[in-house]
């Protein structure tokens, strides 16, 4: 290829990478489902971004980096506190499972490889779980258990396909039979590469966390490179298990905040997944798709109304779930991120180690990602509303603070058919929430930035109403970097009291500047309540529209003394009396 050739190339992964994602998060929709068709479309149209012509002998490189990258931020995820049956049990029958079906569907795989594929598909993932759980919203404990096994089994399911990978290397090369001591070697060799770099990131995060905090993510690029290179130059293919074992590491060190090392991962790793997921779908021609598509295709089935559903029978035997919460559990494992980034490094290394049946692995997972996340983003809202576990659909409002009027409006909001959780320190008042029919707990999203991830994941809009104007501000601030401008608002400050100023001309405060937490307070308390305004009628004396919520289920907020536009078949939600 020519320079310009190159050039062109480039520019167009980076496009492709980067606008799949954005009409990824306009559309609400896992970015994989969008990355891998064009990548698989672009393949076909064009030689230019076709990984072996555009980048040769770098293509192995840069998939290793960047999986090393991906790995480590995977075992960040994992806290070994959180582990429950649904990622112990669970994971180790998929494996079994998996690798007995691929083992009988496919003939021409070797005894070898249908072990590694299972291993790789026993990982879901965040990025791909949680889009469809904030999209079908289902009930609190379904919800629960179905993120943190999405969070958890990612790292778990890293290690598994690593561990593997070493079996079947050192098992398939050269036809030899498999060594277990040559693999237990890389692995301890990964682990203490893996230590010796985590500690060393350790003491460098403390130092930047005092001096210079911006440096934190460039420190951690710096050691999970020198972690991977450094382990593959000691022991080749150790490289894999230092990035994931860092990571899970510092996960359960309680000295620093792991949301240092998670920032890199909105920007350096979404860039390098997409750019992954781009060249990785490029490189699967349509022939190598229709070799495996049969058989890939009953593999499918077989995972989706088999495997899944015995995994979590067993998991979930005796838990608090009941029969409905089950089978809804036993309706969503969709496979992601990691499960493609593992079976592009793994089957590009076994090809080049001539393991029999190798090149068949990117092709059959890729099948069973598209086809999985397929399935159940079409079929996880009806299946949940058939079960009767999801909740309200549309806009979810969290609202923070206990305080009686804080309340009301939740429950104000709520019953115009929104959805609604509250958060709230204190015991008596979560209680009192609770009882007039709010979901209501204590916020995680302070605590670290993998509870932020989690917690917020299906919330659509913030009201700051605690009693304390500073901490309003700061948290308006932080969610909005969230969830955006226009969608998180706060009780007016009292500027009098307040130790921080106010942000000049601050969008976002609900009402009017008037209406203070303790403004808001003293009319509650003196008797104002929440009405529903009439849309084509005067206002009662001193009633001031607070929110409108539109026939369609969004929510609009009055802001700095202006109503938000009403259109008939709307509700409008004022505060009356008191004044």
């Amino acid at each position: 290829m020519s320079t310009d050739d190159v050039l062109l190339g480039l520019g167009l992964v980076i496009v492709l990478a980067v606008g799949s994602q954005l009409v990824a998060g306009r559309l609400r929709l896992p970015a994989i489902v969008v990355l891998l068709p064009v990548g698989f479309l672009a393949g076909i149209a064009t030689d230019d971004v076709h990984p072996d012509a555009l980048l040769g002998a770098l293509y192995q490189p840069f998939v290793s980096l960047a999986v090393g990258l991906i790995l480590f931020e995977a075992g960040l995820r994992l806290s070994v506190r959180e582990i429950g049956l649904l990622v112990t049990v669970g994971v180790l029958v998929t494996w079994a499972g998996i690798w007995g079906a691929t083992a009988l569907l496919f003939d021409d795989l070797g005894d070898l490889v249908p072990l590694l594929i299972g291993a790789v598909l026993v990982v879901s993932g965040p990025t791909v779980v949680l889009p469809l759980l904030s999209f079908v919203r289902p009930a609190p404990r379904v919800r629960s258990l179905l993120m943190w096994e999405g969070v958890l089994v990612d790292p778990i399911g890293a290690l598994l396909g690593v561990i593997v990978f070493h079996a079947v290397l050192s098992a398939g090369s050269h036809g030899q039979l498999w060594r277990p001591g040559e693999m237990l070697v890389s692995i301890l060799v990964g682990a203490a590469v893996g230590v010796v770099a985590a500690a060393i990131l350790w003491f460098l995060l403390q130092e930047t966390q005092r001096t210079v905090p911006r440096q934190a993510v460039p420190a951690v690029l710096m050691m999970v490179a020198a972690a991977l290179v450094g382990a593959d130059l000691i022991r080749e293919d150790a490289g894999f298990v230092a990035t994931t074992l860092m990571g899970a590491a510092l996960a359960n060190q309680r000295k620093i905040d792991v949301s240092l090392m998670l920032e890199f991962h909105g920007t350096l790793v979404q860039m390098l997944i997409g750019a992954l997921f781009v060249l990785i779908s490029a490189s699967v021609s349509p022939s190598d798709v229709n070799a495996v598509l049969p058989g890939a295709l009953a593999l499918v089935a077989i995972m989706v109304l088999v495997i899944r559903p015995l995994a979590v029978a067993l998991a979930t035997w005796r838990s608090g779930l009941d029969l409905r919460e089950r089978a809804f559990v036993a309706w969503m494992a969709p496979r992601g991120i990691v499960a493609g980034a593992t079976a592009s490094a793994f089957g590009l290394e076994l090809e080049q180690a001539h393991v029999p049946g190798a090149q068949h692995i990117l092709p059959i997972v890729f099948v069973a990602i598209f086809a999985t996340v397929v399935i159940y983003g079409l079929t996880a809202a009806p299946v949940a509303r058939l079960l009767g576990v999801a909740e309200a659909t549309g806009r979810v409002v969290l609202v923070v603070g206990g305080t009686p009027w804080a309340r009301a409006i939740a429950a104000s909001l709520k019953s115009a058919g929104l959805g609604v959780r509250l958060w709230s320190g204190r015991a008596v008042d979560q209680e009192a929430a609770r009882a007039v029919g709010l979901t209501a707990e204590r916020g995680k999203m302070m605590l670290d930035a993998i509870s932020r991830e989690t917690e917020l994941e299906d919330v659509t809009d913030a009201l700051l109403l605690t009693g304390n104007d500073d901490f309003n501000a700061l948290a308006a601030l932080a969610l909005r970097t969230e969830l955006g401008h226009g969608r998180v608002y706060r009780a007016a400050p009292d500027l009098d009291e307040t130790d921080l100023f106010a942000p000049a001309g601050e969008q976002g405060i609900l009402g009017t500047d008037q209406l203070t937490s303790a403004e808001l307070g003293r009319r509650f308390a003196a008797g104002a309540r929440l009405v529903e305004a009439p849309v084509n009628g005067g206002m009662a004396d001193g009633a001031v529209a607070l929110f409108v919520v539109t026939a369609g289920g969004d929510l609009r907020v009055a802001s700095a003394g202006k109503s938000p536009p009403v259109k008939a078949g709307d509700r409008v939600i004022a505060l009356a009396g008191a004044g």
